[in-house]
């Protein structure tokens, strides 16, 4: 997440370096301007839900280690989507969220690591849980006949 002050920054410098050129209003590209308010709200609102008190790029620095466990390349993509989340749930788990619930965290998470599962499978051309279950649960054969037992019978 981009600290807000980083913006202003931004857009103070711009300003400054546009006067020293002569050019006396900083060209104006319509609903750019608009954007960045907007997301400077957005911004205020979610990092207190992302970083909580271990600081701004927290989620980033779990998603990174957490990566880091896995060789594949591919793997590495969802891992770092996938640690986003987890890194976020450390965080609305211990506190009340203001932006997303901790019920659409894990939502996300389950899709993210459904999504993931999916594509291994398709790499590794796994069988799915779906066809082994169903393969599993047709028989050929008649299954033998129940044992009943007749009262008095040992």
């Amino acid at each position: 997440m981009i600290d807000s002050t980083v913006v202003e920054e931004v857009a103070a410098f711009v300003k400054t370096n546009l006067e020293e050129r002569g050019v006396k209003e900083m060209p104006n590209i319509p609903g750019v301007i608009e954007t960045f308010e907007k997301l400077k709200g957005l911004h205020r609102r979610k990092n207190e839900d992302y970083a909580g008190d271990r600081g701004p790029f927290y989620n980033f620095e779990f998603a990174d280690y957490f990566s880091s466990l896995f060789q594949n390349t591919r793997d590495k993509v969802y891992a770092v989507i996938v640690g986003i989340k987890l890194a976020r749930l450390t965080i609305v788990l211990t506190k009340r969220p203001e932006n997303e619930s901790a019920e659409d965290t894990f939502d996300d998470t389950i899709t993210y690591i459904t999504i993931w599962k999916a594509d291994y499978m398709l790499r590794n051309k796994r069988e799915t849980l779906h066809n082994k279950v169903e393969a599993a649960t047709v028989r050929e054969t008649k299954p033998p006949e129940p044992y009943i037992a007749v009262p008095g019978e040992q």
